[in-house]
């Protein structure tokens, strides 16, 4: 795999490139730390069973909101002026790699972060749709031998079609996983999969009871994060007052991220999931007179 990465790095005119390491060995995905003329790179080699069209959506993403925006990391050109090329099963490219810090869950970061979402929505002159599946039939057919379907199927009814509303550039996996601080103190994205054109209640509700739920594998105990998810908001809102119907629509987009991830984690994950949703929807009117009492 090192002479494939070399020859790779041959398309950018890096033949003394050095591969300081690979990061997420376990991954199919081939992504290295590499260093040139003491400045830091990030190589990413994603297998070509992706389609090329999910290859241009990534950097597409990096091109806009790096390149162009500057609120993630720079797509880098080869030498030829491309974005990509394809070697040996893998799509390869090649981008700044951000020095700094991850965002950490404190009320400090969550403020910074919804600053930043914020700013993320404001762009919706973009031509590239996410990859998220914004669809909610598809969940009908699910947990069908659970004693809680009734309401699940109860719950999915109230979820509206949110490709009705307003579309802007989203992320679709927001949190303090996924933007981090550079030295200078600017806040960034990072890992723009299935980033693109979408719902921004989808994107503001996700980290609603997918983060803002602490949850305690070990004793399956709960506590809802009001101090992150009022700074969250805070950072997002500023002085301007949320409408209740805005409100609501960010807590249907909580609900529906949560329960697209119920499967992720296999079948015994899935009554957890439960529990953790149920808890989150508890919180949500806790939660809306904490905002208002403010």
């Amino acid at each position: 795999m090192e002479l494939l990465i070399k020859n790779v790095l041959k398309h950018w005119g890096l033949e003394n490139a050095t591969i300081d390491r690979r990061f997420h060995e376990d991954s199919s995905r081939q992504i290295y730390l590499i260093i040139a003329n003491d400045k830091p790179m990030l190589l990413k080699g994603i297998p070509d069973a992706k389609s090329e069209e999910v290859i241009k959506g990534n950097v597409f993403a990096h091109e806009y909101l790096g390149n162009k925006k500057h609120i993630a990391p720079e797509l880098i050109y080869t030498q030829d002026g491309e974005r990509y090329v394809h070697k040996e099963g893998y799509f390869f490219y090649l981008m700044e790699f951000i020095q700094g810090r991850g965002l950490e869950e404190t009320p400090e970061d969550e403020y910074a972060l919804g600053k930043l979402v914020k700013t993320l929505h404001s762009y919706d002159n973009y031509k590239y749709p996410s990859g998220l599946n914004e669809d909610k039939n598809r969940f009908y057919e699910w947990f069908k031998e659970k004693p809680f379907k009734k309401e699940f199927d109860n719950i999915l009814d109230e979820i509206p079609k949110f490709s009705n509303y307003n579309q802007c550039f989203i992320h679709t996996d927001i949190g303090p996983h996924n933007a981090m601080m550079k030295t200078t103190g600017e806040v960034v994205l990072i890992d723009l999969d299935d980033a693109g054109i979408g719902c921004r209640y989808l994107d503001m509700g996700w980290p609603f009871i997918m983060q803002f739920v602490d949850y305690n594998h070990t004793t399956e105990e709960m506590k809802y994060r009001f101090d992150l998810a009022e700074a969250f908001l805070k950072g997002y809102y500023g002085d301007e007052d949320i409408l209740r119907e805005e409100y609501d629509l960010i807590w249907q987009g909580a609900i529906y991220m949560h329960i697209s991830y119920m499967k992720t984690w296999g079948p015994y994950a899935v009554d957890s999931l439960w529990d953790i949703l149920k808890f989150g929807m508890d919180h949500k009117e806790i939660l809306w007179n904490h905002i208002i009492q403010a």
